[in-house]
């Protein structure tokens, strides 16, 4: 999903990825959800677990809600195309595969690493060492777990349920799986009427009784042509049917049509980001702060808004742990979508790992000297919050931590010196207003370009010491 999205945007633009699984499942059916499917493979495990502790419990045939499933479908991509990706990031596989491991399971192997490390190291024994633990937002913690459960619960009552009812991955795949050129089917003649196919069937997509398979909800996971005794389930050939015109076969002019028609009734519903007037940035301290500032690549907050599906993959590979999880900070139409979090850390000078890493187009590649002159945000400067001019004291931690020096002292009462600022060479990075020691608030912060600027290549000056970025960079 994140591929499509990004194929959807960029129209004539596509992914390795998106090519190999939309060819997978037009040849051999949905076994990318059995396969290659994170967030499968974890329904997997739970069923697996199920079997183990109750060996009689088997599956039976349940009617896919598949009126449910197309709607719930059609409503993610009603909403997208509106400029808004509330329902899609609640409910992606890959995206909530994402949170639950940055959310949950990081944390706790990290924290038992931890435990270990102090342990060991007890000892003199210093094979494992002391990982910071990453802040977690409550709202997405809580989240994580509310979707793991629900998972847990569908898959050790129902198998996979939740790929045929709620997944938008499983619906599209449910669609092109319906032309496949390879299929599950029924010999009537082998068939003996034993039940065992259904029986073992996680998607519930056998009636054994009409002898009849539902291929555009089997997950391709093969269980059923194990099981069978007498080769009664076999996989072959689909027969060839000639096409009858389908009166939703895609039309330009009516795609324009319903995205004018869909963009208004979203926008009206969702206020997302497009709606927000750039003026707020300049209305006061609060009003800077509240708004989130995007990772280098993305290019503007609506461009990151509009494709981020919140999949954390930035999160979790973010080195300094800037990137962090958000709740609602995008506003309904980006919610769980990560931010630049400054209280926590900064955006390393020379590293460009989210942009590498993003699958949806949302963070663009850009290689290292491009991105040391992408400006996402400006530092702004409060005077009488500075430690300078509040409590008299020497203070140039903001200017030390500045990799551009737009950040610099200058003379101000006696021996002291002030910060001032040069924001034409000021990329956002956050070094400043991570460093400055000022609470409750920060002395200075980063306020958000909207749309990402490009900055000036700073000046190596004698007077700062000959700084080097590779050498005297702090971090």
């Amino acid at each position: 999903i994140p591929s499509l999205t990004k194929v959807l945007v960029y129209s004539g633009t596509t992914t390795i990825g998106l090519i190999i699984v939309v060819g997978l499942t037009i040849a051999f059916g949905r076994v990318y959800c059995s396969t290659l499917c994170p967030l499968g493979t974890l329904q997997d495990i739970i069923i697996h677990i199920k079997k183990k502790i109750y060996r009689k419990k088997r599956f039976e045939y349940i009617k896919t809600p598949f009126f449910f499933h197309y709607s719930l479908l059609a409503a993610i991509t009603i909403f997208t195309i509106g400029g808004s990706l509330t329902l899609l990031n609640l409910l992606e596989p890959f995206s909530n595969y994402g949170r639950i491991l940055t959310n949950t399971i990081e944390p706790t192997t990290t924290f038992i690493n931890n435990i270990l490390a102090g342990f060991f190291g007890s000892f003199q024994n210093y094979v494992l060492y002391n990982i910071p633990l990453r802040d977690i937002n409550a709202s997405i913690l809580i989240s994580a777990i509310v979707f793991l459960g629900l998972l847990v619960y569908m898959s050790y009552y129902h198998g996979r349920l939740f790929c045929n009812s709620l997944c938008p991955a499983g619906a599209l795949l449910g669609l092109i799986s319906r032309f496949a050129l390879f299929k599950i089917v029924i010999n009537k003649i082998a068939c003996n009427d034993c039940g065992a196919c259904e029986k073992v069937c996680k998607a519930n997509c056998i009636e054994s009784e009409t002898k009849r398979i539902d291929f555009s909800a089997c997950v391709g996971c093969f269980n059923c042509i194990k099981s069978c005794p007498t080769d009664g389930i076999i996989y072959s050939a689909a027969r060839i049917k000639i096409p009858v015109k389908d009166s939703s076969e895609f039309n330009p002019t009516r795609r324009k049509f319903f995205k004018e028609m869909a963009t208004p009734v979203i926008g009206l519903t969702l206020p997302g980001l497009a709606n927000i007037d750039s003026a707020a940035v300049k209305s006061g301290y609060d009003a800077n702060k509240k708004h989130p500032v995007t990772p280098p690549g993305s290019r503007s907050i609506q461009h990151f808004s509009n494709l981020c599906t919140a999949c954390h993959l930035c999160v979790s590979t973010c080195p300094t742990q800037v990137l962090y999880p958000s709740f609602l900070d995008y506003g309904l139409t980006g919610i769980f979508q990560p931010k630049m979090n400054y209280d926590a850390s900064y955006c390393n000078y020379e590293c460009t790992i989210c942009s590498q890493i993003c699958p949806s187009g949302a963070i663009l590649p850009v290689d290292v000297d491009t991105k040391k002159l992408v400006q996402i945000g400006k530092s702004i400067f409060v005077k009488d919050d500075c430690v300078v001019v509040a409590n008299k004291k020497d203070c140039a931690a903001c200017s030390e931590h500045c990799p551009t020096k737009a950040v610099y002292m200058v003379p101000f009462e006696g021996k002291l010196k002030i910060p001032e600022q040069n924001n034409d060479i000021c990329i956002g990075c956050g070094a400043c207003e991570h460093a400055c020691p000022t609470t409750p608030r920060k002395a200075i912060y980063i306020a958000p370009n909207w749309v990402h600027l490009q900055a000036q290549k700073p000046k190596i000056q004698k007077q700062e010491k000959g700084f080097d970025s590779k050498q005297d960079f702090p971090f």
